[in-house]
C-alpha cells in the first residue's frame, strides 16, 4: 500500500463527496462521480455504462430500494489505497450503511481516475465485509 497524506486528504473527501450524494439519493449525483465509460459489480450483477443516463437509472433503482429499506446515512472507512499511476488509484473502503432496521455492512474496491483534477470512479466492485477491522 501506497500512503500518500495528500492523496488520501483528497480521496477523503471525494468519497464524503460520494456519502453525501447517497445520503441525499440522489441518482444523478451520484452519476456525476462516476467516469465514463465505467463498471459496477454489485448486488445488480456485473455491468458496464456508457452513458450517463443508464448510469443514472441505475442509481435511480438503488436509491428506490434504499428509500424501501428505510435508508438513513452511510459512513465509510478508506482501508488501503495504491497509487497505480498517472491519476489512477485503486481504493478499498468498508461501508456502514444505517437504516431503520439496523446496521448493513460491506466493502467496496474502486478504480478512480483523475480527469481535469477532479477523482471519479472508473470501477466499483461491491463485496462482503465488516465496517470494523476483522
Amino acid at each position: 500500500m501506497t500512503f500518500d497524506i495528500k492523496l488520501n486528504m483528497k480521496l477523503d473527501a471525494f468519497f464524503s463527496q460520494y456519502t453525501q450524494a447517497f445520503d441525499a439519493l440522489s441518482a444523478e449525483s451520484i452519476a456525476e462521480l462516476y467516469r465514463l465509460p465505467c463498471a459496477t459489480s454489485d448486488g445488480d450483477g456485473v455491468n458496464v455504462y456508457s452513458d450517463r443516463q443508464s448510469l443514472i437509472e441505475k442509481f435511480a433503482g438503488n436509491c428506490d430500494a434504499m428509500k424501501g429499506f428505510g435508508y438513513q446515512k452511510s459512513m465509510f472507512r478508506i482501508l488501503a489505497q495504491q497509487d497505480l499511476g498517472e491519476g489512477k488509484v485503486s481504493v478499498n473502503i468498508a461501508w456502514r450503511i444505517t437504516t431503520a432496521g439496523g446496521n448493513i455492512d460491506f466493502r467496496s474496491l474502486y478504480i478512480c481516475h483523475k480527469l481535469s483534477g477532479d477523482w471519479r470512479i472508473f470501477s466499483a466492485n461491491v463485496y462482503p465485509g465488516q465496517f470494523e477491522s476483522e
